[in-house]
């Protein structure tokens, strides 16, 4: 069994824990009162492979702050990490700029490749979903998807276990590479 540490990363405010919450089915105290995640919150569990058959893979998702005081931990937050969803509230204008800033500082450096990568457009209860928007080209590249626990959770669920299937092939075909090279 593979395991993958997925980093959720992205503006305050975001949906990051909520995301994180549900697709690791874990309940924390459900109520409308928004807490700030300090530093990073660390959750296990085990997910299917979208496409894969009965394949499952141990996920370590990574919670990340989206405050920029814990900016000097990212370093050792990204170590060996697999993969990175960035989340942001498409409502939100600043955050279409902030995720610009996210991608070049935690993706960018640590030369992941575009299919280890995922935005994820998080819609909040009672938001209008639009189709397209409006990000920077180099964005256009990773895979977007949007997001509503409200209305389609299971499509959301869906997303992420296609999105971790990409992941796990990705460090396959990486370490069959590695495998050959030590071999010849």
């Amino acid at each position: 069994m593979f395991k993958a540490k997925i980093l959720f990363i992205g503006p305050n405010e975001s949906g990051k824990t909520v995301l994180a919450n549900f697709l690791s089915d874990t309940t924390e105290n459900v109520g409308g009162e928004y807490r700030p995640t300090q530093g990073v919150r660390i959750l296990e569990f085990e997910s299917q492979l979208e496409g894969s058959g009965d394949k499952t893979c141990e996920v370590e998702l990574w919670d990340c702050s989206g405050d920029f005081k814990f900016e000097s931990c990212w370093p050792a937050i990204m170590k060996d990490s697999s993969g990175v969803v960035i989340i942001f509230n498409p409502d939100v204008p600043s955050h279409l700029k902030e995720i610009e800033t996210w991608h070049s500082m935690l993706i960018s450096s640590q030369g992941l490749q575009d299919n280890q990568c995922l935005l994820m457009a998080h819609h909040k209860p009672g938001s209008a979903v639009e189709g397209r928007l409006n990000l920077a080209s180099h964005l256009g590249r990773i895979g977007l998807v949007h997001s509503n626990l409200e209305e389609e959770p299971e499509d959301v669920r869906k997303a992420f276990c296609k999105y971790l299937g990409n992941v796990v092939n990705t460090l396959s075909e990486c370490r069959e590479r590695e495998e050959m090279s030590i071999i010849t």
